[in-house]
């Protein structure tokens, strides 16, 4: 043998690895190309104003603020404020370190499903996560949802490393999940979802299994500032309203399959939108793809599927059960868009599914019905009321072209209040859109967010600000536009009684603006 064939399978490898990079490349680009389509018109909405309040403070004021109230998004904001404190906080700016991160996110699914399905399951993988309405919601979700989704995967990556070659891999391991968690609490459950994974797969040395064990430990461990601050905030997680069935048909199609929706939470569970009839034909499409991926892990002589069943299947279920589970019998923790770090399993799965086709039109034929349901609903997640029908900035954009500085703006309550101050209101709108409201007097603010280390801040009755009211000409209400009648009433006949008289008016599915003028 000649000394230039002593080692050819090197070049062999090393062009298959590059290869593999190239094809990860072109679908996590490809994928942050389709999450970032429409961004700039959809409204942000309540979350992503979260985000702005908590990131665009100091960090000593976002410090004070985590002691109190959503430390398990500390991190995320942290890493927000210096991203914001160089692009801003618009809607596009916000939005792209999300869809980053959920590229990042399909990458890493193509190369688990590579691991596990070899190399066209992994591109077929690649595709799937790319048009997955949970993907495509979460890319332009101005949260930590595709952070935790892209950690998530990669330490499912890093894990199967470490299982064969163990050593500092437990280490990256460690170091993803802890970051994982730190993100977003709910990581945590993905630790859970590993261990049934470790315990099952019988092909590894028991000390591999206990290398895994210390290593999910220390993660625990790194991570346990958030964890710790965070359990004493439990209040503000989970759906108070949620019952069984609604978190078990929430699990079954709004957790992979649908996202958000262009209408109201309490009116996403109509039908009759092509949205709603897609979401659930796709889901449909996809658990039967999932059970075809399943069942021949039953065979016995198949290993190669169980492995990556046993990987996926956990990953997928666990988190879920058990925080249904918990829900249930002790306090709410469960909402759908908590469990975004498991749509990539979810993603490899139906992979996996259409791959048990033989030929490839049948393989394309099922990518393209994937495709065609997927369709309507991105189209919806794309509308300017595509977060839970939020309309902020069409209300905004009224206010910017009507009023002039020296107005008076009046947020009013999210709900009727049962004092004189209050801390729930439609000031997120000027949070989200400040650049309409610039130079207005806003009648009501008490005190600022900032200022008592909350989300809100304080305002007070419309009532109690006669001299307020004195100092302008024009006031712009701004309230929900199913506010109860009586309360509306009472407001206008405040500023009726200071000599003012409504005008102009815009109405959206969840807010309306009315223009008051003197004389």
């Amino acid at each position: 043998m000649s000394t230039t064939d002593a080692h050819p399978a090197r070049p062999v490898l090393a062009e298959n690895r590059g290869a593999s990079i190239r094809q990860a490349l072109i679908l996590g680009l490809v994928g942050v190309a389709v999450f970032l389509i429409g961004s700039w018109n959809v409204s942000l909405w309540n979350d992503e104003a979260f985000t702005i309040t908590a990131a665009s403070r100091t960090p000593a004021e976002l410090w004070a603020m985590l002691q109190q109230i959503d430390a398990v998004h500390g991190v995320y904001y942290a890493f927000m404020h210096v991203w914001g404190s160089i692009f801003g906080f618009g809607p596009v700016a916000l939005r792209v370190p999300s869809a980053l991160a959920a590229g990042a996110a399909v990458m890493g699914v193509y190369v688990l499903a590579k691991s596990l399905g070899g190399a066209r399951v992994g591109v077929l993988a690649g595709i799937v996560a790319i048009v997955l309405p949970r993907f495509t919601w979460m890319g332009i979700e101005g949260r930590s949802y595709a952070f935790s989704t892209a950690l998530a995967v990669w330490a499912s990556v890093a894990l199967l490393i470490a299982l064969r070659r163990g050593r500092w891999f437990w280490v990256l391991y460690a170091g993803l999940l802890a970051a994982g968690i730190a993100v977003s609490i709910y990581v945590a459950l993905l630790a859970m979802a590993h261990a049934v994974t470790v315990l099952f797969l019988g092909e590894f040395a028991w000390r591999r299994k206990l290398g895994w064990l210390i290593a999910a430990a220390v993660a625990g461990i790194v991570a346990s500032p958030v964890i710790v601050t965070a359990a004493g905030q439990q209040g503000q997680l989970g759906d108070l309203s949620a019952t069984a069935f609604s978190m078990v048909r929430q699990t079954v199609v709004n957790q992979w399959f649908l996202g958000a929706t262009p209408t109201r939470v309490d009116d996403s569970n109509d039908g009759g939108a092509l949205w709603a009839s897609a979401a659930l034909a796709l889901a449909l499409v996809c658990w039967a793809l999932m059970v075809l991926a399943v069942l021949p892990a039953f065979q016995r002589a198949n290993t190669v599927t169980r492995r990556a069943v046993l990987v996926l299947v956990p990953w997928m279920l666990v988190p879920s059960l058990l925080v249904i589970g918990y829900s249930l019998v002790v306090s709410p923790l469960f909402n759908p868009r908590y469990f975004s770090f498991t749509t990539p399993a979810a993603a490899v799965l139906i992979a996996l599914g259409i791959s048990r086709f033989w030929r490839r039109w049948q393989r394309i034929a099922a990518l393209a019905l994937i495709a065609v349901l997927a369709l309507p609903i991105y189209v919806s997640q794309r509308e300017v009321t595509g977060k839970s029908g939020t309309d902020w900035s069409e209300a905004a954009a009224f206010v910017g072209s009507h009023a002039a500085p020296g107005d008076g703006v009046y947020f009013g309550p999210l709900n009727v209040p049962n004092a004189t101050v209050y801390s729930r209101d439609t000031r997120f709108i000027e949070v989200t859109y400040p650049g309409d409201f610039t130079g207005l007097t806003d009648l009501t603010l008490l005190k600022t967010g900032a200022a008592d280390n909350s989300l809100r801040g304080l305002s007070t009755a419309l009532s109690g600000q006669t001299a307020e009211l004195a100092g302008v000409d024009r006031v712009f209400v701004v309230r929900p536009v199913d506010y109860p009648a009586a309360s509306a009433a009472a407001d206008d006949a405040v500023l009726t009684t200071a000599g003012f008289t409504a005008g102009a008016r815009w109405a959206g599915p969840m807010t309306e603006v009315v223009e008051f003028s003197r004389g």
